[in-house]
């Protein structure tokens, strides 16, 4: 039991470092939403001043893409550590192996729900990428496909990710000391 628990905490932490360092795409994009809008208000105030400068062009659609990474990525980050919502107030009160249980149901319905969203991102970005897809809210035209693999790579890290927490639930009971509880 010990080599096993072992090798789990080592396999455990590998997982979450990956994930963890994945999620720090979604600070960055974050940063650039933050850049994005300062700058924004920043030409205004200038061009109130009567000078020529205005925001960052196509600012509403740069934002609106970088919510992308934002969210999808940081995902499976949060379920991985457990910072996501859970609404418990009927199933605190049931005996431990029916909170277990309905713990795995969720979790296996989310990873088999994000699997398919996932799946049918990834066609959606062959599509787009066939079809030489681009944005059309503003003049710029940014391609859609890296933001269309970002969303089907990030509910595929999720789906992982409820699937890690199924392993986590049951590997953490086996090799706690006392046995099967």
């Amino acid at each position: 039991m010990s080599s096993f628990h072992s090798l789990f905490e080592k396999t455990d932490r590998i997982v979450v470092k990956i994930i963890k360092n994945i999620s720090y795409i979604s600070g960055i994009c974050l940063v650039g939403i933050m850049l994005v809008a300062f700058f924004n208000v920043i030409g205004e105030k200038l061009r109130g001043l009567g000078l020529p400068v205005s925001g960052v062009p196509a600012s509403t659609e740069i934002v609106q893409y970088l919510h992308i990474p934002v969210v999808f990525l940081a995902a499976a980050y949060v379920t991985l550590d457990r910072g996501h919502t859970n609404i418990d107030l009927i199933s605190s009160k049931f005996p431990k192996p029916l909170q277990n249980l309905f713990a795995t149901i969720g979790h296996l319905l989310g990873s088999i729900i994000c699997g398919f969203i996932s799946q049918r991102g990834f066609i959606q970005m062959g599509k787009f990428i066939l079809r030489h897809k681009r944005s059309s809210v503003s003049g710029v035209g940014f391609a859609l496909w890296p933001f269309a693999f970002i969303l089907a790579f990030g509910f595929a890290l999720l789906s992982f990710s409820f699937l890690w927490s199924i392993i986590r639930q049951y590997a953490t009971k086996k090799s706690a000391p006392g046995g099967n509880s």
